[in-house]
């Protein structure tokens, strides 16, 4: 375990004894008083140092709470003694045991980051009166809490931080639209903020330690590691404007998206239709009237080669070739014993006297 010792133990524990030696002898002399008959152990040296060292316990455990003062982690103690010279400046006490005189005050302070919340009424620059929430994350110098504590006291975030920070706020936010502190610029205005506080402190603090040897001049009492914006309250009609402007913008960017869309198929419909045209040109300009009548010739011979009813009349068609016709009629040229899909004679329809097959 950790024990500090405040100051001149020696002397705390000789007045201690002191003490004690002084309580046992006016106990001893009642016991003499009104008990006579021990006399004889009053007058012993042994009674005596027992009876010394068990006043001696009971004034320690009566005053054990403020004689051992506990520093935690994370902490450190500043000592004011009421005899000797006020706060003790030379350095703070860390995490452990303190032992401190009783009438002496040990003040305990955190080291640890440590963050805080105010609310800051401002005016933008169009004159509307706006609230933000602005959370800051400090801590002090630990090897200066010493002064810290003796120049401002515990409540040095009431007394130098919060101030700047509020000051800060409303010169700042001043140059700022009600929409721009709202929206895009937040992260702007918070280094704004954080610069401008950070100066400040500087100038108050440089002021404070004037008044102590120069060895502190320059120093920093309070480390300001960041400034947050958490929140921005406007008038409900400002924050439904906002809200609206903003859909609309969105709205907006939807269209445009739309007739890019719309533009980008356009000219892909323009660049298949030409590859069509050039395409057909291409065709059109190197197949020859030969060519297409071989073609034909080779398309009617398929024809009549396949086993569906048709009707062939050759030399009707354009240029001698064959003309087809009846290439989908549902009527049999052959005779109905030789039909193939006959099944049942009864069921055959008669043959129309009129169907001939020419070759």
């Amino acid at each position: 375990m950790n024990i500090n010792i405040s100051g001149d133990f020696a002397l705390l524990v000789a007045g201690g004894l002191i003490l004690a030696l002084i309580l046992s002898n006016l106990l001893m002399r009642v016991l003499k008083r009104y008990k006579p008959k021990w006399h004889k152990r009053i007058l012993s040296w042994r009674f005596r140092a027992g009876v010394t060292l068990l006043i001696l316990l009971f004034i320690a455990v009566a005053l054990v709470k403020i004689i051992f003062i506990k520093v935690d982690s994370g902490q450190v103690g500043v000592l004011w003694k009421r005899i000797g010279g006020g706060t003790f400046v030379e350095h703070p006490f860390y995490e452990g045991t303190v032992l401190v005189y009783p009438w002496d005050t040990l003040t305990i302070y955190s080291s640890r980051f440590q963050t805080a919340t105010t609310q800051v009424h401002a005016i933008t620059s169009e004159g509307l009166r706006i609230q933000l929430d602005i959370t800051v994350r400090y801590r002090p110098v630990v090897e200066h809490i010493p002064y810290l504590h003796k120049l401002v006291g515990e409540d040095y975030l009431d007394e130098m931080v919060i101030p700047e920070v509020a000051s800060a706020v409303r010169m700042i936010v001043s140059d700022y639209t009600a929409e721009q502190v709202y929206g895009h610029q937040r992260l702007e205005v918070q280094a704004r903020l954080l610069n401008t506080v950070l100066k400040e402190l500087q100038l108050q603090e440089k002021t404070i330690l004037e008044q102590e040897k120069s060895t502190m001049q320059g120093h920093n009492l309070v480390n300001l590691d960041d400034m947050l914006i958490r929140q921005v309250d406007v008038p409900d009609k400002v924050h439904n404007a906002i809200i609206s402007k903003v859909n609309q913008m969105y709205l907006n960017q939807e269209y445009e998206m739309r007739l890019e869309v719309a533009k980008k198929e356009a000219e892909r419909k323009k660049t298949e239709a030409q590859g069509i045209a050039d395409f057909q040109e291409t065709v059109s300009g190197g197949i020859s009237e030969t060519y297409l009548r071989w073609r034909g010739i080779e398309a009617t011979i398929e024809l009549a080669k396949s086993n569906n009813a048709k009707v062939v009349v050759i030399g009707s068609g354009k240029d001698g070739l064959p003309l087809i016709l009846n290439t989908e009629g549902s009527t049999s040229a052959l005779p109905a014993s030789v039909n193939p899909n006959a099944t049942d004679p009864q069921s055959q329809e008669p043959q129309t006297p009129n169907a001939t097959k020419s070759k």
